[in-house]
C-alpha cells in the first residue's frame, strides 16, 4: 500500500509505503482460520502498521505534527482470504484510525506487480498484465504469454470500498519502475498528474539524468523524451491542458475509531482471455462489449453490450459533458434485452476527444467504459495523406547533403519554436536511422504514404511516391546532395558501374544518415560538425557516447551502408507495391509502369531471404507475392520465376516456424514483432494450427479493454526507445494485421479478442430510453 506524495498538490500529504520493507510486518497467529468478511476464511493476517510508519522520512514527521499525529493512529491490517464460494482468494487491508482526529487519506495503492521473467529467464516465465480503469466494475487482468495462456482476474470484492480508480505507475518502485498499482482514492496523486509529474520524482530521475545526460537539459518532469533535448513538458495547472483522470479522483476520511476495508478478488479464468467475460460475470461483476470498439466517428455509429451484474438490471446511460478541450459526445439509446443477457446500447458519435460513458445498475453500482472520437474517418485518412505529402514532405529541391529530400521525414511540430532548421522537419537524430529513412521511425514515413496511396489514391500524392521512389529511394540528386551521392536502396546501375558488388544489389542501406566517429584519440567519440565528407551541423552529436550502441544508435557511414537487416525492407517495398497498384488499377499518371513497379517489389521482397524471424509489417511481401503469382498466370515469366522463388523462401521459414515452440524473437529473446509474420504465413501455406497457437499467444498481451487506449493496445519489450519521441512502439499496429486476417481465415477455429457479441433483433421492439450528452 502507499500514499501520494507532495509537490504536485496545494496539500502536503505524508507518503507510507511498505515497499521500502523498512520494518518487518507482524504476524496475527490468531487471526488464521476466522471468519472474514462476506462469510470467507481467513488464511493468514499480517499488521503492517509499523512498517507504513517507518518508511515515513523524519522530518516529514517533525515538521509536520498534523502528519505525525495520523501515522501514530493509523492501523493498517493485511489478511489473505478463502473466498465464501472456494473460488478465489481475496487480499484485504482494513485501515483503522486509533487517533484523535479525523485522517484524509489522499491515495491508497495496492501494488499489481507482473512476473519479473525477461530474456534469458524464458518466455514460459512472462505473466503481463493489463486493465481497464472502471471504478466498481474495474478489473485488472495478468495472463501467461504462452502455453495455456492462463489468466488471473483481479476484481472489487467490494464495489464501494475499492474501485478501481485510477491504475498508477509506482515510479519508487525498486524493481525498475514498470509495476502499476490500484488506486483505491487517488486525489493526491490526481493533483500532480495534472502537471504531468509524479511524486518521488518531480523533475527527471537521476538514474535517467546519468544514462542520458544530453536529455536532461530541461528535466522539469520524469518522462524522458528519446529525441531532442527536453524532456515531456510539464502541463499547465489542473485543468489546463491535462485529461480528465479515468474515474473522478476522490480521498478517504476515516474518523477516529473507524475502520476502512479495501479487498481485492482475485480468480483464476476457466481457459485463458477468451474466456475472461464469463470469469468477471461469475465474480459479479457487469461485462461490457463494444462493436466495431472503443473509437468511433460521427460516421461510425456503434454499441455496446452491457451484461448487468447478476440480479440487476440496466437502469440509464449517459455520457459525461466534454471535458477540458475535448469536444466529443455520444448520444446513448438503451435497447431491449437479448435473450443472451445482453443489453445493447445504441451509440452515436459527435464532437472530437474522450467521453466517458457511464452505465448505472438497479444495484445502485455504474459501470464506465471509455471512448474517444475522431472526426469521420474518410476526412481523417484525406487530412493523414495531406500531412504526409505536403507538411511532413521534404522537396526535390531542399539541399540535403545525405540526399533525403524528396522524402517523407519525420514531423515534430514541438520543435518549431527553436529549431533552426525547417520546422518540424527532424533531420538530426542520435538514432541515425529515424533521421535517415530506415527502420521504424525512419521507414515508416514513406510506408505510412504508401499505404494511404495503396489504399485511396490521389494524383498528387501518388506522384510523391513516385519522386521517393525516383530520386531518393532508388535515385540519386546530383544538384542538391553532396558526394558521395546515395540512394537508399542498392541499384542495379550502381553495381554496373562497380560502385556496389552483385550481392549487395536490391539491398536497403541502414540508414542515409550517418556521423563520422573517427576523430583522433581524445577527441569525442562524434564530431558534430562534419560527415567527413562535408560539413554538417549534428545537433545531437553529444549523445553518440558510442557508434551503434543504445540507448542512441549513432552510425558511421560503414554501418549505414550495411544492408544485412532484414527488418528495413518491408517500409521500402510498401513504396514499390503501392505504385503497382496506382498503375496497374487506375489511370493516374505514373513515372513508370506497372511492370516496373511490381519487379521491384519483388526483387526488393526476395532479400528477405529465409529468415528465421517474422518482420514487422511483412504482410506486404504476401500480397507482393500473390500479384507476382497473379501476373505470372497471365504469362509474365520474369515476374512468375521472381513469384516462385519469393513463394519457396517465404515457405522454408513458415516450415520452420510450424515446429518451433514459440518463433517470436528478433533482435531481442522474445518481443513482439515476429507474430505477424508467423500467423501470416501459416494460414498462406495453410497451418490453421501454428496460426491460431500465435494468435492465442498474442491475446495474452493485446487486450479487449473498455478503457479505448488498452483496447487492442500490444504490450512489448524493447523498441520503445528506439522510435518516435514519447513512449513510442510498433506493436499495436503489427499485432492487428495477424488478428484481423485470422478470424477472416477461419471464423469457426480462430476467433479475435472475444467472442462475437450477441447481436440486436433487426426489428426493435419496444423503443429505448434516449440519453443525451
Amino acid at each position: 500500500g502507499g500514499g501520494g506524495g507532495g509537490g504536485g498538490g496545494a496539500t502536503p500529504w505524508l507518503a507510507l509505503s511498505t515497499i521500502a520493507l523498512a520494518a518487518p510486518a507482524t504476524p496475527l497467529v490468531a487471526a488464521a482460520g476466522a471468519p472474514a468478511p462476506g462469510g470467507g476464511t481467513v488464511l493468514a493476517a499480517q499488521e503492517v502498521s509499523a512498517m507504513l510508519k517507518a518508511s515515513a522520512p523524519a522530518d516529514a514527521l517533525s515538521l509536520n505534527s498534523a502528519n505525525s499525529a495520523a501515522a501514530a493512529g493509523l492501523r493498517v491490517v493485511r489478511s489473505y482470504e478463502r473466498s465464501a464460494d472456494g473460488a478465489a482468494l481475496v487480499l484485504r487491508f482494513n485501515l483503522t484510525n486509533g487517533g484523535r482526529s479525523p485522517v484524509e487519506v489522499g491515495a491508497v495503492g495496492l501494488a499489481m506487480p507482473e512476473s519479473p521473467g525477461h530474456p534469458p529467464a524464458g518466455i514460459e516465465s512472462v505473466v503481463w498484465n493489463d486493465a481497464h480503469v472502471g471504478g466498481a466494475h474495474g478489473w485488472v487482468e495478468f495472463v501467461r504469454v504462452v502455453g495455456d495462456e492462463a489468466t488471473l482476474l483481479v476484481t472489487p470484492a467490494d464495489r464501494i470500498s475499492s474501485p478501481l480508480e485510477a491504475w498508477r505507475p509506482m515510479m519508487e518502485d525498486l524493481g525498475g519502475g514498470d509495476a502499476y498499482e490500484w488506486v483505491v482514492a487517488s486525489a493526491a496523486w490526481a493533483a500532480e498528474w495534472a502537471n504531468n509529474t509524479q511524486w518521488p520524482h518531480l523533475a527527471m530521475s537521476d538514474s535517467l539524468k546519468q544514462q542520458y545526460p544530453p536529455f536532461a537539459t530541461d528535466p522539469e518532469t520524469p518522462w524522458p523524451t528519446t529525441d531532442g533535448k527536453r524532456a515531456m513538458p510539464r502541463l499547465a495547472a489542473s485543468g489546463g491542458g491535462a485529461a480528465r483522470p479515468w474515474v473522478d479522483p476522490t480521498t478517504l476520511l476515516l474518523r477516529p475509531g473507524e475502520t476502512s476495508s479495501i479487498a481485492l478478488r482475485l480468480q483464476l479464468a476457466e481457459a485463458g482471455p477468451r474466456t475472461r467475460d464469463a470469469a468477471l460475470a461469475k465474480m459479479g461483476s457487469a461485462v461490457l462489449r463494444a462493436v466495431p470498439g472503443y473509437v468511433l466517428s460521427p460516421h461510425l455509429p456503434g454499441t455496446l453490450f452491457v451484461r448487468p451484474p447478476a440480479g440487476a438490471s440496466v437502469s440509464t446511460a449517459r455520457a459525461d459533458p466534454p471535458s477540458g478541450a475535448d469536444t466529443a459526445t455520444l448520444d446513448a439509446t438503451l435497447r431491449a434485452p437479448l435473450p443472451s443477457g445482453f443489453v445493447p446500447v445504441r451509440l452515436t458519435a459527435a464532437g472530437y476527444g474522450e467521453v466517458r460513458l457511464r452505465v448505472a445498475f438497479s444495484d445502485g453500482s455504474e459501470a464506465l467504459a471509455h471512448y474517444y472520437v475522431l472526426p469521420p474517418f474518410e476526412r481523417q485518412v484525406a487530412a493523414l495523406g495531406a500531412h504526409l505529402a505536403d507538411v511532413a514532405w521534404l522537396p526535390r529541391e531542399y539541399p540535403d547533403p545525405f540526399g533525403r529530400s524528396a522524402s517523407v521525414m519525420p514531423w515534430d511540430r514541438s520543435i518549431c519554436p527553436y529549431s533552426g532548421e525547417p520546422c518540424g522537419h527532424v533531420l538530426n537524430d542520435a538514432r541515425a536511422y529515424d533521421a535517415g529513412l530506415s527502420d521504424d521511425a525512419g521507414g515508416g514515413n514513406p510506408l505510412c504514404l504508401a499505404a494511404k496511396v495503396r489504399a485511396a489514391p490521389t494524383a498528387h500524392e501518388a506522384s510523391r511516391v513516385d519522386e521517393y521512389i525516383r530520386w531518393t529511394l532508388y535515385g540519386v540528386k546530383p544538384d542538391t546532395a553532396s558526394p558521395p551521392l546515395k540512394s537508399l536502396q542498392i541499384r542495379e546501375e550502381e553495381v554496373a558501374a562497380g560502385e556496389a558488388d552483385a550481392e549487395s544489389v536490391d539491398g536497403v542501406r541502414m540508414t542515409m544518415f550517418y556521423y563520422n566517429c573517427s576523430g583522433p584519440k581524445g577527441a569525442p567519440p562524434c564530431s558534430d560538425a562534419s560527415s567527413g565528407h562535408f560539413a554538417w551541423r549534428y545537433s545531437e552529436a553529444d549523445k553518440c557516447h558510442k557508434p551503434f550502441g543504445g540507448p542512441t544508435w549513432c552510425m558511421t557511414e560503414t554501418m549505414a551502408n550495411a544492408t544485412y537487416r532484414g527488418f528495413n525492407y518491408p517500409h521500402q517495398i510498401s513504396s514499390y507495391w503501392a505504385m503497382y497498384h496506382v498503375a496497374r488499377h487506375t489511370t493516374l499518371p505514373t513515372v513508370r509502369d506497372w511492370h516496373w513497379y511490381l519487379y521491384r517489389a519483388g526483387k526488393t521482397a526476395l532479400k528477405l531471404g529465409t529468415s528465421n524471424v517474422g518482420f514487422m509489417d511483412g504482410t506486404v511481401a504476401r500480397e507482393v507475392l500473390a500479384a507476382l503469382l497473379l501476373e505470372g498466370e497471365a504469362g509474365n515469366t520474369t515476374l512468375a520465376a521472381i513469384g516462385a522463388q519469393l513463394r519457396g523462401q517465404m515457405q522454408r521459414r513458415q516450415q520452420r516456424w510450424a515446429v518451433t515452440p514459440h518463433p517470436y524473437g528478433s533482435e531481442f529473446g522474445f518481443d513482439t514483432t515476429g507474430q505477424e509474420e508467423v500467423v501470416v504465413w501459416n494460414l498462406y501455406f495453410g497451418n490453421e494450427t501454428a496460426a491460431k497457437l500465435t494468435v492465442d499467444h498474442v491475446l495474452s498481451y493485446m487486450r479487449s479493454s473498455p478503457t479505448w487506449p488498452y483496447h487492442g493496445g500490444a504490450r512489448s519489450w524493447g523498441d520503445v526507445g528506439n522510435n518516435g519521441k514519447y513512449l513510442a512502439t510498433f506493436g499495436t499496429g503489427v499485432q492487428d494485421r495477424g488478428q484481423m486476417r485470422a478470424p477472416r481465415a477461419s471464423p469457426t477455429t480462430v476467433c479475435g479478442l472475444t467472442p462475437p457479441p450477441p447481436t440486436p433483433p433487426r426489428v426493435p421492439s419496444s423503443p429505448g430510453t434516449t440519453a443525451r450528452a
